[in-house]
């Protein structure tokens, strides 16, 4: 809201003096002063650091790991406790023939009879089947850590993408715009035979592959701009803010100590420790649970009335076809939980390594284009230049060293891109390292 728009409104009674008090007055003034603020920001410059934010509060993924643990969790407790107990009723020895027949009272025998029954596994078992809970608990929560690190090198890269198309844009803008205008000079000394047509259909040609390279760029950053919405929603809309790259560390000698503890390994260890569980309970399942059952019967008015009193115990005697089979299951899957994190180690242990070759490589390439490269290019543009200026060249060169200088322009871009691209690969593998 302006000022100005204050001016429009309809008038109201003014209030005695002496009801506008200080505080009033600086809320009203501190309203004025934010609302201005607050409709801007939808337009403010998206950051690096608020992209990832907005992506962890709007990701799905995340909520849905979270109810995930959140499962596990409540199952951990429940898989400790007693079987709930079992009520059963019903009549035994009911008579069916002679004049007794489907009498509740007449025969001594006939019981009506009501009792509970509970199942007493071992307590063994049940704090085995709570430890095999609670480990998957703890996995569901270091892949709660992986899911996280993951978006956050997604989003990271596909801002990095759009970021640099918008810098390649940038840097065939500046050709555009100077090759314009030598069309256009060489345009007005067409009539006056200063230029020839040759060479202004040359420069022409020039322009068009120029802007085919910009509508190019625009492509990529669109197509990037909706991958990012998946993420941001309408804030993918939004222009991003300068970006530098952080500071990485020199010494790596312990950085690979880092992926011992990265959370997508240490899901893969609470699942061999899963397994572990699983196995010992397996084991213990040739031991025998036992249940307990009491009844209470009630016969005709003649008769006593009884209670009953019972224990079943399990016998698992055929133990090579059915226990010793489970237990060589469950060994069996131990076995595989242990390849599976081994295989993960080495594949991190392989990517992280190709994401430091890739920094170093963008790295060193870059400062020999800084230093050098582009230096010499735009050297060569002007030199170029200035002889077709004074007569000593023809146009070809200058239209060959734009293009040459160009080229070497948008590698040096390419490589700073590359460099960036490395950083999200490590922003997953070495968070805390890189932060």
């Amino acid at each position: 809201m302006q000022l100005s728009s204050l001016k429009a409104l309809p008038s109201r009674p003014r209030l005695p003096a002496r009801h506008l008090s200080p505080g009033l007055i600086a809320c009203a003034v501190a309203t004025l002063l934010v609302l201005p603020v607050a409709r801007a920001d939808p337009a403010s410059p998206l950051s690096l650091d608020e992209a990832l934010r907005l992506a962890s509060d709007r990701s799905a993924q995340i909520a849905a790991q979270r109810s995930a643990i959140d499962s596990a969790q409540q199952a951990s407790v429940s898989a400790r406790q007693l079987p709930d107990p079992k009520l059963f009723f019903g009549v035994e020895n009911l008579p069916v023939n002679t004049s007794e027949s489907f009498s509740f009272t007449q025969d001594f025998m006939t019981m009506r009879k009501i009792g509970l029954m509970q199942d007493f596994p071992r307590s063994e078992k049940r704090d085995l089947k709570g430890k095999l809970a609670e480990q998957v608990a703890a996995r569901e929560q270091s892949m709660l850590g992986d899911v996280q690190l993951a978006l956050r090198r997604d989003v990271a890269g596909a801002w990095i993408e759009r970021y640099f198309a918008q810098r390649m844009a940038s840097v065939v803008d500046e050709q555009i715009a100077e090759v314009q205008l030598q069309a256009d000079a060489m345009q007005a000394g067409l009539a006056s035979g200063k230029t020839q047509p040759a060479e202004l259909l040359a420069v022409q040609l020039n322009l068009q592959a120029l802007q085919d390279k910009r509508a190019d760029f625009d492509k990529q950053g669109t197509r990037v701009k909706v991958m990012l919405s998946r993420w941001l929603g309408d804030a993918a809309a939004r222009p991003l803010a300068p970006f530098a790259l952080p500071a990485v560390p020199t010494d790596r000698g312990a950085l690979a100590d880092h992926l011992v503890h990265h959370p997508h390994l240490q899901s893969l260890e609470h699942q061999v420790q899963a397994a572990q569980a699983d196995a010992s309970l397996a084991q213990a399942s040739v031991k025998p649970d036992w249940s307990l059952e009491f009844a209470y019967a009630q016969r005709g008015p003649s008769f006593s009335n009884m209670i009953s009193v019972q224990v079943t115990v399990d016998l698992p005697l055929f133990r090579h076809n059915r226990q010793n089979r489970d237990i060589a299951s469950k060994v069996a899957l131990i076995e595989q939980a242990r390849d599976l994190k081994e295989e993960a180690l080495r594949q991190h242990l392989s990517e992280e390594q190709a994401a430091w070759v890739d920094w170093d490589s963008a790295t060193a390439r870059l400062q020999r284009f800084d230093d050098s490269l582009l230096p010499l290019s735009h050297e060569r543009t002007q030199a170029a230049l200035a002889a077709y200026r004074g007569g000593r060249s023809d146009l070809a060169p200058v239209l060959q060293a734009r293009r040459d200088e160009l080229d070497i322009k948008l590698q040096s871009v390419q490589l700073a891109a590359d460099q960036a691209r490395a950083y999200a690969q490590l922003l997953y593998f070495l968070p805390e390292a890189i932060q």
